[in-house]
């Protein structure tokens, strides 16, 4: 039983795996200010010019007003994946070192460069942190959301009139330790991904299979 088990999870681990190198084979990547940036799922080219446009305004705000920051995330982080990533409007992910951002949030109009460049400078403060060697357990996720919080305030404070973005930045930061559960971050990443499903283009009959199989995963 117990070899069937491990066979099972390697071969879960392995389709994962597949389906991301699938994804960076297909998406479109570019090098913008020395970090290699794909983009997944758009099909639309303005939407695509929109896209690369915001992160190239963003990471030029980090190197004008903090260029050795800017040098270490390009050491930090391998890529930045812009996609549909309805869990947050960044994250990232330390399985391929990269951050991932929500293309929604990045090409929305009230995203301005600025909001964009200080999500992030968090986002690489966590790939920075794990580089340390320091992980993203349980018991630490408040104490290092809240380092990530710090250094993206502190960034928004060297832009022009960035006082109140800053405070944006501060005040959305959860307080209670509960939100950073292993319970919690499941229940959340689920929903996400049952609402990319619900907004993905695909048959009704595939999106009530593949909620099916979504939930019964998380039983």
């Amino acid at each position: 039983m117990q070899f069937f088990r491990v066979l099972w999870w390697r071969l879960r681990y392995a389709l994962w795996y597949l389906q991301w190198r699938v994804m960076f084979w297909s998406a479109e990547w570019r090098t913008v200010h020395g970090i290699k940036v794909g983009v997944f799922g758009v099909w639309e080219d303005q939407v695509l010019k929109r896209a690369f446009e915001k992160i190239d305004t963003a990471l030029g705000l980090i190197a004008i007003h903090e260029p050795r920051r800017l040098q270490r995330a390009t050491r930090d982080m391998r890529r930045l994946w812009i996609w549909r990533a309805a869990y947050s409007s960044a994250y990232y992910l330390q399985t391929w070192q990269m951050c991932v951002i929500d293309l929604k949030f990045l090409t929305d109009d009230q995203t301005s460069a600025a909001k964009a460049a200080a999500v992030l400078v968090h986002e690489a403060t966590h790939a920075r942190l794990f580089n340390c060697g320091i992980r993203y357990t349980e018991k630490a996720r408040l104490r290092i959301e809240s380092i990530c919080v710090a250094e993206s305030a502190s960034f928004s404070r060297r832009l022009p009139d960035g006082e109140a973005l800053a405070r944006h930045v501060e005040a959305c930061q959860p307080s209670n330790e509960s939100h950073w559960s292993d319970q919690n971050l499941d229940h959340r990443m689920l929903q996400a991904r049952l609402q990319e499903m619900d907004e993905a283009p695909l048959p009704s009959w595939l999106k009530r299979l593949l909620r099916r199989v979504l939930l019964s995963r998380a039983a």
